[in-house]
């Protein structure tokens, strides 16, 4: 049996924890209180790298680095000279006074005035996108019930078994990726769907669910879905874009996975850009209200256009490919809504609204709490030596082999036993 991963490029929920192993290797250091910044960046591998895949490597290292040189400069002039790599999350001296006469936090300011939202973030959760039915009606959890979440979330999410039992990648807890070891971010909230307010995704609409059994996630698998029948795999695009490593799930919009949570934040008057920890994907988002680009074009990120409501940070985002849509929406017509505000020393209020007329009854909004976290992140290096394509291709032809000597009268013993 192969295990197909399907077309979108998304990452899963907790409900569905799956995940291709990743070759961590520390991308780059920039120091961002150096007044030649350039000369900071340094690439260092953890680990050997063969010969046969350092091309691919560093031309991929190169991309994402001339992207940083190009913009940190500007980047490092808009931020405090107090600046670090991990979000600041100094409280002021001082604070506003509130009616109380509490000290009321105030979020630290970049030279233009704007919220300082620079920095490492995390969005691990334990709360599920979708209100669960046991929860119908309430949408926060008691404190005791949040921390008898966040236990039974440790223990699904922490490997104790070195020798890998029941996990097929790697020992999850050895490379440090369970949420004990990354961190997380506690929530009371029973789903992170706040609207409707039923917690839960509004229903598709027709047009949807026609387009979806016309062009399934699972059209390439016969005899069962995701984990169960034989791949059919004529061609690499057969395999989507997950299992080709063209796009993980860098955004928009930022919901927690199995893993590699993390977001690194950078900014300036001109622009911010998202680094996702997994797929290490760059969004690079203009913020001088500039027009959306022409529809002819589009991107895997889609085409993201930001602006300052206040000291909210407001994202909106069109243009996307129909290779990597937002679970199966329509690109045509799919418009992501994100909003950033800090609120605190060390969490950003992260919430995004999905609007696609011709895939949901109506528009639905998540709340992702997002929390501080100490940097760098490491680069996300795709399927080692991105190898699955080239398997599962080779087992897809193997597997016909087999039913062709079988039906001729052969064994019919797959061709790795012969």
């Amino acid at each position: 049996m192969l295990r197909n991963r399907g077309q979108s490029g998304q990452s899963q929920s907790d409900s569905s924890l799956t995940g291709e192993g990743s070759r961590h290797m520390v991308f780059a250091e920039i120091d961002l209180k150096s007044e030649i910044p350039t000369k900071q960046l340094n690439v260092k591998e953890v680990d050997e790298v063969p010969m046969s895949n350092r091309f691919a490597l560093s031309s991929g290292a190169l991309g994402i680095a001339l992207a940083i040189v190009l913009f940190v400069p500007t980047f490092v002039a808009a931020q405090p000279s107090g600046g670090t790599t991990k979000a600041d999350t100094k409280t002021p001296k001082e604070g506003t006074k509130t009616a109380a006469g509490t000290n009321a936090w105030t979020a630290p300011r970049t030279p233009d005035g704007k919220p300082d939202l620079h920095g490492y973030w995390i969005s691990t959760s334990f709360t599920p996108l979708e209100r669960p039915a046991k929860y119908d009606g309430r949408e926060f959890l008691t404190t005791q019930e949040e921390e008898e979440v966040q236990k039974a979330g440790l223990r699904r999410r922490t490997q104790a078994d070195p020798s890998g039992a029941g996990e097929p990648h790697y020992d999850s807890t050895a490379f440090g990726l369970t949420p004990s070891q990354q961190g997380f971010v506690p929530n009371k909230r029973t789903s992170l769907v706040v609207d409707p307010p039923d917690g839960r995704i509004p229903p598709l609409t027709p047009e949807a669910k026609a387009r979806q059994r016309a062009t399934g996630d699972n059209d390439n698998i016969e005899g069962g879905g995701p984990g169960g029948g034989v791949v059919h795999a004529d061609t690499a695009r057969d395999l989507g874009v997950l299992t080709n490593c063209l796009s993980m799930s860098g955004g928009p919009p930022i919901v927690p996975g199995g893993y590699n949570n993390g977001v690194y934040i950078l900014q300036n008057p001109e622009y911010v850009v998202l680094q996702a920890e997994y797929g290490t994907e760059l969004r690079i988002i203009p913020l001088d209200a500039r027009l959306h680009a022409g529809g002819n074009i589009r991107q895997w990120h889609g085409d993201g256009r930001g602006r300052w409501e206040g000291d909210t940070l407001v994202v909106e985002t069109t243009n996307f490919r129909p290779e990597a849509t937002f679970r199966n929406a329509n690109p045509k017509s799919l418009k992501i809504t994100e909003r950033f505000k800090r609120i605190s020393a060390d969490q950003i209020e992260y919430s995004f609204t999905i609007d696609d007329p011709s895939t949901w009854i109506k528009p639905w909004t998540a709340i992702v709490p997002l929390k501080a976290t100490q940097g760098p992140f490491f680069e996300y290096a795709c399927s080692e030596s991105n190898m699955d394509v080239v398997n599962i291709m080779a087992g897809a032809r193997a597997t016909e082999k087999a039913a062709e000597e079988k039906a001729k009268g052969a064994s019919g013993i797959p061709i790795s036993q012969h």
